[in-house]
């Protein structure tokens, strides 16, 4: 067997063997996460993150992991929050229909003079008891606002926090 031919075959039984969980996934209508509360005058310092999972065909449980991250001016670049900015893996909805929840984050706030921009990093997965069946990463979007709805007056991509 020729090299070509056998980096084929192990590609081919690499995919095959592949858990459905580590496998690219197509596009979800209905699927976002937003910014939905940034440093209120009720609540400084705080940061709210609203995610909204569509139901999936098999009616598979949805699950979030609601991340925050900071931007490194001096990287260029945006960091995982270690401490605090983490909200764990959480059932969202059992199924049935489109679903959305969230979490807040509080922080001390910056120093005079000093900001930090933040923003979501959500991981959804659909699961069917344990079994991961499919699962999408997405960062924090604008434009989910919805006046009607308490929990989405606001839609920003990012949250700043200056003083």
């Amino acid at each position: 067997m020729s090299r070509r031919v056998a980096s084929i075959v192990l590609v081919v039984v690499f995919l095959a063997l592949a858990p459905a969980s580590a496998m690219a996934t197509p596009e979800h209508p209905g699927l976002w996460a937003t910014v939905n509360l940034c440093d209120s005058p009720a609540k400084p310092g705080a940061v709210g993150v609203r995610v909204s999972i569509p139901r999936e065909k098999g009616a598979p449980q949805q699950w979030a992991r609601i991340r925050l991250q900071w931007f490194d001016g001096t990287k260029r670049a945006w960091r995982l929050v270690r401490s605090g900015g983490d909200a764990g893996f959480a059932r969202i909805g059992i199924g049935a229909r489109l679903v959305q929840g969230g979490t807040t984050f509080t922080f001390p706030l910056p120093k005079p003079g000093s900001r930090i921009v933040l923003r979501g990093l959500v991981d959804v997965e659909w699961r069917d008891g344990t079994q991961v069946v499919d699962h999408a990463r997405l960062n924090t979007t604008a434009g989910h606002r919805d006046g009607k709805d308490r929990q989405r007056r606001v839609s920003r991509s990012s949250c700043e926090i200056t003083r």
